[in-house]
């Protein structure tokens, strides 16, 4: 057998193959990105919207952009003066929880929306149900809290129920920050 057929060729068809698949690859991405990204910002500014009572469309929300605090995402304000925060922290293996805090213009928490679908299924994806986030609403939105003392965590998802409480705490500290 030749130096061809044994060695030179199947590199080369490898070599052309990964080039191929790296191409598809790229334009896969490139047709992609922007649609993920819009439904990314969707979904966002519905969750902005869920968090704030007091409205009811996306448009009346204004950017903020004026923040410091580290691991927030960003920021909203209502035109009454509420404000919602985005802030994300790693959890469990990394994978991030992302959290929207509202605040009414009084600083009291008037909602807490949670993604935490990087979590484990039914153990640390808990921190993420309506029902157990429902615990944080009405709160005093000035002061940091803790797991376990203020609110109670989820037995089993110590990660994950530390990132959420980092998360949240991340957006009280840009909630007083942008107050002040």
């Amino acid at each position: 057998m030749s130096t061809w057929e044994s060695t030179t060729k199947p590199i080369l068809v490898l070599t052309l193959s990964a080039l191929v698949v790296s191409l598809l690859l790229a334009l896969v991405n490139a047709v992609t990105a922007p649609v993920i990204e819009n439904n990314q910002k969707a979904v966002t500014l519905a969750a902005y919207v869920q968090v704030l009572p007091t409205v009811s469309d996306a448009t009346e929300l204004e950017e903020i952009t004026d923040y410091t605090t580290a691991g927030v995402t960003g920021a909203v304000k209502a035109p009454d003066g509420s404000i919602a925060v985005q802030a994300g922290e790693s959890g469990f293996d990394g994978g991030v929880v992302t959290v929207i805090v509202g605040f009414d213009a009084s600083g009291t928490v008037s909602g807490v929306w949670a993604d935490a679908s990087t979590q484990t299924a039914g153990i640390g994806s808990k921190v993420g149900e309506a029902d157990y986030l429902a615990q944080f609403t009405g709160m005093d939105g000035t002061t940091n809290i803790t797991a376990g003392v203020d609110f109670d965590g989820v037995t089993g998802a110590t990660y994950s129920t530390n990132a959420l409480f980092t998360a949240i705490n991340d957006c009280i500290n840009c909630y007083n920050e942008l107050a002040a």
